[in-house]
């Protein structure tokens, strides 16, 4: 099975992973809800009209952990695992699953995701003050509205227990599986076909838009393009994998000691968020100058491609 795929394009590979994606994620994804329908009473039907009284159910709040833990096993770690093993002889160094080339850029992975913190808060305030068409607006906030009410069930519990239950199956899983999917594949795949700074980008701008939360579309597609530096020049997706957890975890722990981050209305006025904001960008900036120097002078360790089937249709 390994390296049957190789000699692909890379975009033929990734139409292969977005099919083994969709079947592994459908099927599992079936069979899991039927689980945990099972061990918490709760049908499928009474999830197509959410509100706070629902939410509150006994059970709801185990329901969309499992669901947490179904997605990432039946769409992250599956369709990964099986593509890596498909695409390359090596599949541990296709997916990037090695040391980073410089143990600096541990440090700088978690420098940079709490330094970033002010300009992306800054910039998701700009975010939230788009206005789309009349049409679309309505589909948006009604998009935003079921985003919000989940993630304030998963997070407004106020005991450690729900903290640490939180961070595993919001962040950890997150950061683990978001990475393998859209840097370990995607952004692979993409860099390989049109250049490591555009792979960097579409992957950044499918990650964001892929969630369906557009209030929130342009500090995640920033979030998505560190993450994807980090992954590029260090050469390990270990790197983006613990600033991803990093920033997710600082978020969920923020909310649990102020709840008022959970409100739709922001917490500081615009203007005062302007200078952190500034001040963060510059330093972020200089942050990831220094990570592209770095890996300039210690090239990460890149997977060793081998030559492409010229009948295949994708290949050109």
């Amino acid at each position: 099975m390994k390296g049957l795929l190789a000699h692909r394009s890379p975009l033929n590979q990734l139409l292969v992973f977005v099919g083994i994606a969709l079947f592994s994620f459908f099927s599992i994804g079936l069979l899991g809800t039927v689980v945990l329908q099972g061990i918490t009473g709760i049908s499928v039907e009474s999830l197509q009209d959410l509100n706070a009284h629902q939410l509150a159910k006994p059970g709801m709040l185990t329901f969309f952990r499992g669901m947490q833990l179904v997605q990432f096993i039946g769409l992250f770690l599956i369709p990964s695992w099986i593509c890596a093993r498909l695409f390359h002889y090596e599949p541990n160094r296709f997916l990037g699953l090695q040391a980073p080339n410089l143990n600096y850029f541990w440090f700088w992975a978690l420098l940079i995701m709490l330094v970033s913190l002010p300009f992306v808060q800054f910039v998701g305030e700009l975010n939230q003050r788009v206005v789309f068409p009349q049409g679309v607006n309505e589909w948006v906030k009604a998009q935003e509205q079921s985003a919000t009410e989940t993630i304030k069930l998963l997070i407004s519990s106020n005991t450690l227990q729900d903290l640490l239950l939180n961070i595993v199956f919001i962040a950890l899983l997150a950061g683990v599986g978001e990475e393998l999917v859209f840097r370990g594949i995607i952004q692979r795949l993409l860099a390989r076909k049109y250049g490591r700074w555009a792979g960097i980008l579409i992957a950044s701008f499918i990650f964001s838009a892929i969630h369906l939360q557009f209030y929130g579309f342009v500090p995640r597609f920033l979030l998505g393009i560190v993450l994807g530096v980090l992954f590029a020049y260090s050469g390990s997706l270990w790197v983006s994998i613990l600033a991803h957890f990093l920033y997710d975890a600082v978020l969920i722990t923020a909310a649990y000691f102020n709840p008022d981050m959970l409100r739709e209305e922001s917490v500081l006025p615009l203007l005062q968020m302007v200078l952190p904001a500034l001040i963060s960008l510059l330093l972020s900036i200089w942050i990831i100058r220094q990570i592209i120097e770095r890996s300039s002078e210690n090239p990460p360790n890149e997977p060793t491609w081998v030559q492409e089937d010229l009948n295949n249709p994708f290949s050109s």
